[in-house]
């Protein structure tokens, strides 16, 4: 019998790639053909790789909600793994399990941990066949061996200083700079049903100051002499803001602060002395995990952007002025050993396992999945289809991203501002050179 065909569908290159990567190199372990793709590129992979199953990060719009349809009918099984998946507040969570879009066809949903099962059993997913696994955070396995050894101590300090990671969250501030609509669609179906979500223009304006605040921070480290700080932005941040403030800037002071956009969060935490995050990070959880300390940067408390529970869970920072002193108290006792056994609860709570083995898990059960269903049928297939698949056939011999689109470029050269969220969606999607340069990676590791 030959094998069968997964496909998961890639959002973020950044955020994603590694472990979808890791998920596909345990599927080959165990037999299966896996591809990931990007997911813009949903329909188009249906001719090009015939899958068994489809596994996307949500189905939760209506254009993918039809389509789950469309799948189901057809006998391929559909999968939900989150990329995002935290959730702290309920409506969000109540939100995400599928409250307000109940008619999404989907078989196996994998859930970071067990508050989200809980969700998707109070909307009424048991009811629908849908199985729900609990299995961790596909992403948090390249903290344990053998994973983390594709990432620790490949980057050495480029001097005897200490090596502090500064990762900031300020993902949504491009929106401040942007048409008013963009936000308002963004935000349509969320805000009328989360109280936390109502006032998402003032989260808006309120990154756009932290972010306007964040180089006195960054100088009131770097003036000690004491520290070369690594600066990662969020990866849906444009970095023209932290390019202009860097070149400004005395080459004294330049020579100590190196923006790190491209290299894996995994390795440069690993590879960190001590990390700043700011108020609520999935970083921070990382940071937990690989066993570095840890400060919170604290600025207004929105309540899209704070979470009590998890600042109680670190050291708070609230202004430049106190944080070289905090940063030296920090690093003479890196341990926090205060904070140890409440961090060890939280992260069992929101993060379920925490082996290095959730990615096995999931490829083990996607194998059994695969191995007992159904044949497709696959005479359903429609014109738009096999269009679909000849644009992804020779995209893909060009080298080229799925979303690549040669008008588009010209256009956003000329209106940049126009066509800047089109872009961010080329910019951020996977490549064949990229997809195939982390599976020879993890293929020499595992």
């Amino acid at each position: 019998m030959s094998a069968h065909n997964v496909v998961i569908l890639v959002d973020d290159r950044k955020r994603d790639l590694a472990s979808a990567a890791l998920i596909a190199h345990h599927l080959q372990q165990l037999g299966c053909n896996c591809f990931l793709e990007p997911l813009e590129a949903y329909k188009a992979v249906l001719l090009v790789h015939k899958p068994d199953m489809i596994i996307f990060n949500h189905l939760l719009a209506s254009h993918l909600v039809a389509y789950s349809q469309r799948l189901h009918s057809m006998g391929i099984l559909t999968a939900v793994l989150p990329n995002e998946a935290l959730m702290y507040d309920r409506q969000v969570l109540n939100f995400n399990a599928g409250r307000f879009h109940k008619d999404a066809h989907i078989d196996y949903y994998f859930c970071w941990h067990g508050e989200l099962k809980k969700a998707l059993l109070e909307s009424g997913f048991h009811h629908s066949g849908t199985s729900l696994e609990v299995v961790g955070i596909p992403r948090f396995d390249f903290y344990f061996t053998p994973w983390s050894n594709m990432f620790h101590n490949s980057s050495p300090s480029r001097t005897q200083k200490k090596r502090i990671l500064l990762c900031t969250n300020f993902g949504l501030v491009a929106l401040a700079e942007r048409p008013k609509e963009e936000a308002d669609k963004l935000f349509s179906a969320w805000a009328p049903r989360i109280s936390t979500l109502t006032d998402y223009w003032g989260c808006i304006y309120s990154l756009q100051q932290r972010r306007d605040a964040l180089p006195a921070y960054i100088l009131a480290l770097i003036q000690t002499g004491l520290y070369e700080v690594t600066l990662r932005p969020h990866p849906r941040e444009n970095l023209t803001f932290y390019h202009n403030w860097l070149a400004s800037l005395d080459p004294s002071l330049r020579q100590d602060i190196h923006l790190e956009a491209e290299t894996h969060i995994t390795q440069l935490i690993l590879n960190s002395d001590l990390t700043i995050s700011v108020e609520k990070c999935t970083t921070t959880m990382e940071s937990w995990i690989s066993r570095k300390p840890t400060i919170s940067l604290i600025f207004d408390k929105h309540p899209m952007l704070y979470h009590e529970e998890f600042a109680q869970l670190n050291v708070s920072c609230y202004s430049p002025e106190e944080l070289p002193g905090l940063v030296a108290q920090e690093l003479a006792a890196p341990e926090q050993s205060a904070f140890a056994a409440a961090r060890q609860a939280h992260l069992e709570r929101w993060c379920a396992a925490l082996d290095g083995q959730t990615c096995q898990r999931i490829a083990s059960i996607i194998k059994q999945a695969v191995d007992n269903k159904a044949a497709t049928r696959w005479s359903e297939m429609q014109f738009a289809d096999y269009t679909r698949a000849a644009k992804m056939r020779l995209k893909t011999m060009l080298g080229l991203p799925y979303t690549f689109d040669l008008m588009l470029l010209i256009k956003s050269m000329l209106l940049p501002q126009r066509y800047a969220t089109k872009m961010e969606t080329v910019q951020k999607t996977i490549t064949p050179k990229q997809i195939h340069a982390i599976l020879k990676q993890i293929a020499s590791v595992g």
